[in-house]
């Protein structure tokens, strides 16, 4: 992330409203902090925005008010900012450039946009709660009794109160879900391209927004998968069993067996048969948040059958060291392993 010169202040308040919507992909979320360990004046300006956000809450995707269109069309409007012959043109006469004017409008402008939109957002978004979980999952009881484990880089909203027809949650991302049961409540979820609904079961949901598919893999009990498009055609699933939703293809797709290692990232139980290098370092990079590189091809594609309950990430470095006769070394935030490869 380059963010320099007088191009930083515009950059900056883009990110903002990405950062706290939970937005910001893991290498733009890295470099977003770095600016801020380098300017506490961002920092400060950071923790402003933050109030403003924390007391309005967070609405869905199609609900979001569009902060960045909104943002350029100031862009558009303000002179200064953009002109024929670029950035920074002075008004004459040694005076400050309408560039450094336009910036301390635009901080005032952004300031009270958004109070003035904390009261839309107030009243669509009372009583709503979000849970936003970053480098680490998090886990929240809901008012009836749910147990949510919200993995990393995925954000769940939730009413801190259910209605008396069904009971309703959005998510972005994965999460885990342990429905309490209900038969008079129905309880939803609404993934993006696909809605969830349950009774009473335990169940991961995989949305992530980059993905294909919409994923489910039921632990115990039922559930049903149905396009948000077209909630009558539907597939249900029993435990031991999963479903996708492709969302360009708008194709539901029924999975007798599911993935044992689909919720991995939640028991940290890994499961590899006959699995190459490459398989396993690409899940356990998923389930403990780190990098691994796999150094060359014949490596990659080692075999290996072995299973991991709960086991530290240097526990499971060692068995792939003394199993595949690898090295693995640290060097900055990648993971190496290296060696000759496996003999055929």
């Amino acid at each position: 992330m380059n963010m320099s010169g007088e191009e930083t202040h515009i950059d900056f308040n883009h990110l903002v409203t990405r950062y706290l919507s939970g937005e910001l992909s893991p290498e733009e979320l890295s470099g977003f902090q770095e600016v801020l360990r380098k300017d506490p004046g961002k920092q400060e300006l950071l923790d402003e925005f933050r109030k403003i956000w924390d007391s309005t809450g967070a609405v869905s995707t199609e609900e979001r008010y569009d902060l960045e269109r909104e943002w350029a069309l100031m862009q558009e409007k303000l002179p200064g900012f953009k002109n024929e012959s670029g950035f920074g043109k002075t008004s004459g006469g040694g005076g400050r450039s309408l560039l450094y004017y336009s910036y301390r409008i635009a901080a005032v402008f952004v300031v009270g946009l958004m109070l003035t939109l904390s009261w839309f957002y107030v009243t669509r978004m009372a009583g709503m709660e979000r849970v936003v979980a970053e480098n680490e999952p998090v886990e929240v009881i809901l008012d009836d009794g749910t147990e949510v484990i919200v993995n990393r880089h995925s954000r769940l909203r939730y009413s801190r109160k259910f209605d008396q027809q069904e009971r309703k949650v959005y998510l972005t991302g994965e999460a885990w879900f342990d429905v309490t049961r209900d038969a008079s409540k129905p309880f939803v979820i609404d993934a993006g391209a696909a809605l969830v609904e349950v009774l009473g079961t335990s169940f991961n949901v995989n949305a992530y927004k980059e993905n294909p598919t919409v994923e489910i893999t039921v632990e115990s009990g039922m559930v049903a998968l149905s396009a948000k498009q077209d909630t009558k055609d539907l597939i249900v699933m029993k435990a031991g069993s999963g479903g996708t939703y492709h969302k360009s293809q708008r194709e539901l797709k029924l999975i007798p067996s599911s993935d044992p290692n689909s919720i991995s990232w939640k028991t940290r139980e890994l499961f590899f048969e006959g699995s190459t290098l490459r398989e396993v370092a690409d899940l356990v990079n998923r389930v403990y948040g780190v990098n691994i590189v796999i150094m060359n091809r014949e490596l990659a594609s080692c075999p290996i059958t072995v299973t991991f309950r709960d086991q530290t990430l240097e526990a499971i470095l060692n068995v792939l060291e003394i199993t595949l006769d690898l090295q693995a070394t640290q060097v900055g935030d990648e993971i190496r392993l290296d060696g000759e490869g496996c003999v055929e």
